[in-house]
């Protein structure tokens, strides 16, 4: 990677940090605190004969020494992400690296993303940070990195402070890549001209699904003593249209078939079979 293919490269705040360990801390608390609630119900079940001292030395042990020791890994792990975070917004990708033990690099070409999205839970208000979801096309789970093992987005960027700063690099890039490239706008339908050949091209479409078509239109409309012009008017369609029906090259639409059968006083099923 050349210096002029970076357009812009952070990292996420430590903050991050600190709301990871406070959510951690929680759950370690009330998971161990039922533990504890557990051992004492079960020596008073069994009226186990342990005297006082013996309990809060197995409290010590099977529920304070467990919990400490989480907590301080949980401390170093969540401080060792956010150093080891770093993210890039380069001319065609978008680089994310993070992971503690095993260490991922997520390259995202800008036309693999779809959409972006900014979260803010309610453990980010608390330390004012906000999540990047970077959504692609398909599905990776490669973004959870290991931390938490749920799946996450490809492009995921935790922990920001100014999330619209990257929010609108990467839209930038995105912009760039579906513009025309410089050069080709006359080898290119301009759009007044896709227009007409979309037109052309859908009229050919009826005509040929018209070779399919039988119809009694013109028996009928002279029977009722109408001319072509007549029908044509009462339907409010050129002339040519009631020629082309009359003559099983065109397939008309459900609004002018049930015109046309209303003032022939038919059914329009009556009017059309397939050859």
């Amino acid at each position: 990677m050349s210096k002029n293919d970076l357009d812009f490269q952070g990292e996420i705040s430590r903050d991050y940090a600190k709301k990871q360990i406070l959510k951690g801390s929680i759950g370690y608390f009330l998971f161990y605190a039922s533990w504890m609630i557990l051992m004492f119900g079960l020596l008073y079940i069994f009226e186990a004969g342990i005297q006082l001292e013996w309990a809060l030395l197995m409290i010590f042990y099977l529920v304070l020494i467990p919990y400490v020791f989480v907590l301080i890994s949980t401390i170093w792990y969540e401080f060792k992400y956010v150093k080891m975070f770093s993210f890039e917004v380069l001319e065609n990708n978008l680089v994310i690296r993070h992971g503690v033990f095993n260490r991922v690099k997520a390259t995202i070409p800008y036309s693999r993303i779809q959409n972006i999205n900014i979260t803010n839970g309610v453990f980010d208000r608390m330390y004012k940070t906000f999540t990047v979801k970077v959504e692609t096309a398909g599905t990776s789970a490669v973004a959870s990195g290991g931390q938490s093992g749920h799946i996450r987005p490809e492009g995921y960027i935790p922990g920001l402070k100014e999330p619209n700063l990257i929010e609108n690099k990467i839209k930038e890039h995105l912009m760039r890549y579906s513009a025309i490239p410089s050069g080709l706008e006359d080898k290119i339908f301009k759009p007044e001209e896709l227009a007409f050949d979309n037109f052309i091209s859908y009229i050919l479409s009826k005509i040929r699904e018209g070779e399919k078509l039988r119809t009694s239109i013109k028996e009928r409309r002279e029977s009722a003593k109408l001319t072509v012009a007549n029908l044509a008017e009462k339907v409010g369609v050129p002339i040519n249209t009631i020629k082309y029906l009359e003559e099983g090259k065109y397939n008309p639409s459900l609004a002018v078939a049930y015109k046309i059968a209303e003032i022939l006083n038919c059914k329009i099923e009556e009017l059309f079979k397939l050859a």
